[in-house]
């Protein structure tokens, strides 16, 4: 695989096998997890992820609970953040622009610009099988 500066990587958990298909149980920890302030910061909450990932070359033996080093490509975690994040954004800011021009009403516009996130995100309920295709993890020991 390649270097740690091409791709992402989290230490996680075997959670469950099942044929072919691993399932990977990573605890996302943010810098701050010992700070003495972390009971006031929505920072400090973390919550556990179960991914789903490829399995391994042949050879190598995997079993329940077994710590791995899952991987992601870093190209990957941008797509996700621009499909997640920043799409929606520029979406809804040109969407206000524009509403705001034709109707001249702030509250009007801001709700019909929130009202078009609906279409968005059901697109991306609609086409989540062939997003999560594309969004591939892999076991690096």
């Amino acid at each position: 695989m390649s270097d740690r500066r091409e791709n992402i990587e989290h230490p996680g958990i075997i959670d469950r096998i099942e044929g072919k298909r691993i399932w990977v149980s990573i605890l996302p920890q943010s810098a701050c997890g010992n700070c003495h302030s972390k009971s006031y910061c929505g920072m400090a909450e973390v919550a556990e992820k179960i991914v789903e990932v490829q399995p391994p070359p042949t050879g190598i033996n995997l079993e329940m609970g077994q710590h791995v080093i899952i991987s992601l490509k870093k190209s990957l975690g941008y797509r996700a953040l621009f499909l997640g994040y920043l799409l929606p954004f520029l979406i809804l800011l040109a969407s206000l622009v524009i509403m705001l021009t034709i109707i001249g009403n702030e509250a009007l516009s801001a709700l019909v610009s929130i009202f078009l996130m609906v279409p968005y995100y059901l697109v991306l309920y609609f086409n989540k099988d062939k997003i999560k295709a594309s969004f591939r993890f892999f076991i690096k020991r």
